[in-house]
């Protein structure tokens, strides 16, 4: 992937792209061939609940998490954590000096527990305000804010610099655990995914029809070209316009597209690496193709866990953008029964 400069001006992008692509094709493929399991989804909290900061809660030394009145260690023999992300490059030439390019729209990050034979898939919200690592026009670092989570990949000169701060700021915002490797994808993955697998099967919620005349709501359709970008990425004009629903039917598409993976790794050996090259002019990782692949058949008798979404409040911003502030409680409960021991 190329190189890619950015102005450095705080937006938030009206549309979004999910790097589904990614999540699928480079560490899902095998590693979520499993059964699906029941898992304990941390459904979102309201405003009243209690809001905080997990300052002060781990020793970075030693990985270990003070919470509840206990000390968690960080399991770190059996895990290994798979960053996903989806980047926005649409906006790099409109009104460039008020926004920035190459945001961190989509964000999954999954883990392999060796020992359980399990894979957990944490999805964070784009709005998620956290600790965000900031660059000057000519690469000095000039210190951290409090910003949302997707600006975070805006700050680098390289797609790989990019990558690694928001690394840093996943990381960060749960508790500093370690992230053995990253995928990031472009926007226009997504079609080339959904067609190589040939077309996943979804029912609409929302209605697109003023982008695609078929796809109104309550259809059941094989999404094909254009569509699979309309569903992942819609958000503003689409259903409520939240990035809520749209995150829901993010987990909806990886679910239709799991299965024809599976269909596809079930008849030909080669399915991963075939997919991986399909995607390569669109991807950006620190990790090896051979790895990679070798990580998905290994792992596909693993069981997969539901896909958790940290809980938190959301609000408008004295900018008039959109906040989502996690719970401190619900998260460490959730870093407590994924991460820690």
């Amino acid at each position: 992937m190329p190189n890619r400069h950015h102005h450095r001006h705080r937006r938030l992008s009206g549309g979004a792209v999910a790097a589904i692509a990614a999540g699928i094709v480079l560490a899902y493929v095998g590693i979520l061939f499993g059964v699906q399991a029941v898992g304990s989804r941390i459904e979102q909290a309201n405003g009243t609940e209690t809001m905080g900061s997990l300052d002060g809660r781990f020793t970075d030394d030693t990985l270990t998490m003070q919470y509840n009145g206990r000390t968690w260690t960080y399991r770190e023999k059996a895990l290994t954590n798979i960053l996903l992300m989806g980047i926005d490059w649409e906006d790099t030439t409109d009104d460039v000096t008020e926004r920035y390019a190459g945001q961190a729209d989509f964000l999954l990050l999954i883990t392999l527990d060796r020992v359980n034979k399990t894979v957990s898939t944490l999805q964070l919200d784009r709005d998620t305000m956290t600790d965000v690592r900031i660059y000057g026009p000519f690469g000095n670092y000039t210190g951290i804010q409090t910003l949302q989570i997707c600006l975070s990949h805006a700050y680098g000169s390289t797609a790989a610099e990019n990558c690694e701060n928001t690394v840093w700021s996943v990381s960060r915002l749960l508790g500093n655990i370690p992230i053995d490797g990253y995928i990031a994808l472009d926007m226009s993955a997504i079609t080339i995914l959904n067609d190589t697998l040939g077309g996943v099967t979804v029912t609409l919620e929302d209605d697109f029809s003023h982008l695609d005349p078929s796809m109104t709501k309550g259809t059941t359709l094989t999404l094909h070209g254009k569509q699979a970008e309309y569903y992942a990425r819609g958000r503003m004009d689409v259903g409520d316009g939240s990035n809520v629903s749209r995150m829901r039917r993010q987990r909806a598409f990886i679910n239709g597209a799991e299965e024809l993976l599976v269909q596809g790794m079930n008849k030909d050996l080669n399915y991963v690496g075939s997919l991986f090259d399909a995607l390569s002019d669109h991807l950006t990782t620190n990790m090896e193709r051979g790895w990679l692949i070798n990580k998905a058949y290994a792992s596909q008798e693993y069981q997969r866990l539901e896909t958790q979404t940290p809980a938190g409040s959301r609000n408008i911003g004295e900018d008039g953008f959109m906040e989502f502030h996690a719970d401190a409680d619900a998260l460490g409960d959730l870093m407590t029964s994924c991460f820690f021991q």
